[in-house]
């Protein structure tokens, strides 16, 4: 009987395992989430219809320091950008996605070419979905813990701009199959230890 129960527990841990990368990833990201300073290259941004009507506009904050923004053609879409005018070499602060369409359960890629600073920083990129209906999801808010948003606010998505950048291959995703592992493991280990002191 116990190993039973604790056979149903193993499915139920390893299915929580196996779904926490998709709720981690489930709002707007943009990547790399690390650039080596003064870098130039280019910027995707992932936006993910998670409501039941379709988004209509995508607009994202540019982080003070990022220069030389060139958005990439979005077919379907018509792209817009907004800059600082008070300077006479004025600065891109937004770029707007609008007049396309990200049905129901499905994500759309965008991308734009720019250059990070030239110091060690992080780049808060804040992001806002306006929805068919009007709704609009700010992506505007501090990480702190939980990428799932509240309502209509969740964390934004953050780049590390560093000064000795090295290659990282490690995700959380790939991190899973280990961590079930581990999980499965200790689960049987407790069964196999419960069943000897059961008889």
């Amino acid at each position: 009987m116990i190993v039973k129960k604790l056979s149903r527990w193993t499915g139920f841990i390893t299915g929580l395992v196996l779904l926490a990368p998709a709720i981690v990833s489930a709002h707007v990201i943009v990547t790399p989430g690390q650039a080596g300073v003064g870098q130039e290259l280019v910027f995707s941004v992932s936006s993910p219809n998670e409501r039941q009507t379709p988004i209509v506009e995508l607009t994202l904050d540019i982080p003070r320091g990022v220069s030389d923004i060139l958005p990439t053609v979005a077919p379907g879409w018509t792209v817009t950008t907004e800059s600082d005018g008070s300077s006479s070499d004025p600065t891109v602060t937004a770029i707007t996605w609008s007049k396309g369409q990200i049905p129901v359960g499905q994500r759309a890629d965008f991308s734009f070419g720019a250059q990070v600073p030239g110091n060690a920083t992080s780049l808060d990129w804040k992001a806002y979905q306006t929805y068919a209906d009007g709704t609009v999801v700010h992506w505007d808010q501090k990480p702190s813990g939980s990428d799932d948003a509240v309502g209509t606010a969740g964390p934004y998505s953050v780049t590390k701009v560093v000064n000795d950048l090295t290659p990282t291959t490690t995700t959380s995703s790939s991190n899973t199959p280990s961590l079930v592992i581990a999980v499965v493991a200790l689960i049987v280990a407790v069964a196999a230890w419960l069943k000897r002191t059961t008889r």
